[in-house]
């Protein structure tokens, strides 16, 4: 019989993992009283458990929305057809929001593919790498003149996101042990970061205060914040108005030096 490279083997294996092909068995052996069917289902059950592991740690509120019967019935058919390809699991629930918009019978309530995808931003916010934060002081410290052409960068854990349906409402709900309220539409944007304690904060965003993030994020300085301000409302001190939000964004630690 012809041996096997390494990288056949391993393929195999996740064959035998996936789709319950067979071939495999041939190349275990036995060992002692364990055959090689046993000892390859023990670790099909291993691989399998530690995978449903990760994804109930990772989405402890999604599991309470779903149930018990169909948090395992998501979990068998996300494993399925999304094999660890990855040394880190970190990521490996990346694509569960997808997995529950497209696959029935979770893709008829929407609500469950955005508390997936919730959970996950809040995971990548706790995660975001550190850096040097804007504070009081060190806006005081900005010369007047250079002002105008100042331009804020926002911190890496920061996070923005549309949802369509109450779904931050039922996860507040459920991670204070509450019953939700029935999914509703109520579209907002949302607003997640990790602030200087190391705490994970999230709050909705008005309009205005969500162009002007935008705004930020597409490099505009100081002054074109004014301009933008001043468009919509004539009335305002349009500079003030925007200190205002610096300060607010400054104080929430969302802006990096």
């Amino acid at each position: 019989m012809e041996k096997l490279s390494l990288h056949q083997i391993q393929h195999q294996l996740m064959d035998f993992l996936i789709k319950d092909d067979q071939t495999i068995e041939q190349e275990i052996m036995t060992q002692g009283n364990v055959d090689n069917k046993t000892r390859l289902n023990i670790y099909k059950n291993a691989y399998f458990s530690r995978l449903r592991d990760v994804i109930d740690t990772d989405h402890e509120v999604l599991g309470l929305y779903l149930g018990d019967k169909l948090f395992e019935q998501m979990v068998a058919g996300y494993i399925k057809i999304n094999p660890s390809n990855n040394t880190s699991l970190r990521q490996y629930a990346d694509k569960l929001p997808d997995y529950l918009q497209q696959f029935p019978p979770f893709s008829e309530h929407p609500i469950l593919s955005e508390l997936a995808h919730f959970e996950r931003m809040l995971l990548t916010a706790f995660d975001a790498q550190e850096a040097d934060r804007f504070n009081r002081q060190s806006l005081q410290e900005i010369p007047h003149e250079n002002w105008p052409t100042m331009s804020f960068r926002l911190h890496p854990s920061v996070q923005i996101c549309q949802f369509q349906w109450s779904t931050v409402e039922s996860w507040q709900a459920l991670k204070a042990k509450k019953n939700p309220e029935q999914a509703v539409k109520s579209p907002k944007q949302w607003l997640l970061w990790r602030n200087s304690e190391r705490l994970t904060e999230f709050r909705s965003l008005e309009f205005v205060e969500q162009h002007l993030i935008d705004m930020l994020l597409h490099g505009n300085d100081f002054s074109s914040l004014c301009d933008y301000l001043l468009e919509i409302n004539t009335d305002e001190d349009a500079s003030n108005v925007a200190l205002s939000y610096i300060l607010k964004w400054v104080d929430q630690g969302i802006l990096r030096q």
